[in-house]
């Protein structure tokens, strides 16, 4: 939501508080203004996350919330190369697992779905990798805790250009369908 527009709102609702007290209308004024501040936090919360570091831009990075300690967790992002050289995806550490590593799923011709690991990815300049469900994604094995919703955790990836750049992994509905950013 643009900064004007929370302003506009902001002016808005303290106007009605200023009718409604003088109107005797309150209540109803003060219930309008929470439904508005509501609205006004809700739409800044839906806005993704993202981080931009020596050139490189990490939108919305999260991973669904497990129900009991799993033996691993895949994380999901998009990941976008500012820079006008390749850059060079080779690994991730966390605090909240183990272990990190870069897997890319692949499906045989018999329908069964396998992961492999992938020691580097490039991503050439200007362009934007995604890591998504049944895709490319970070894998985090032997996971120290169960991963609730709503919570954050924190994920390095390692670069080998630029070297290292820490987001905060959100935590999102088991149930929750990928996010589609456009950066």
């Amino acid at each position: 939501m643009p900064a004007f527009g929370f302003q506009q709102g902001a002016r808005q609702a303290r106007h009605e508080l200023v009718q409604a007290a003088v109107g005797g209308r309150t209540a109803r004024a003060l219930v309008r203004l929470a439904a508005l501040l509501a609205f006004v936090l809700s739409a800044v919360a839906a806005q993704a996350y993202e981080v931009s570091v020596k050139g490189v831009r990490i939108v919305d990075p999260w991973t669904p919330a497990t129900l009991r300690l799993p033996l691993g967790n895949a994380v999901y992002m998009t990941i976008v190369n500012e820079t006008g050289a390749p850059l060079r995806l080779t690994g991730v550490r966390t605090d909240v697992a183990r272990a990190g590593t870069l897997h890319h799923t692949v499906t045989a011709d018999d329908g069964v779905a396998r992961m492999l690991r992938i020691v580097e990815v490039e991503i050439a300049p200007r362009e934007v990798l995604r890591l998504e469900p049944l895709e490319m994604h970070v894998m985090l094995t032997a996971l120290d805790a169960p991963l609730t919703e709503g919570n954050t955790f924190p994920l390095t990836l390692i670069f080998r250009e630029v070297g290292e750049v820490t987001v905060d992994v959100m935590v999102k509905r088991a149930t929750a369908q990928r996010p589609r950013p456009r950066p």
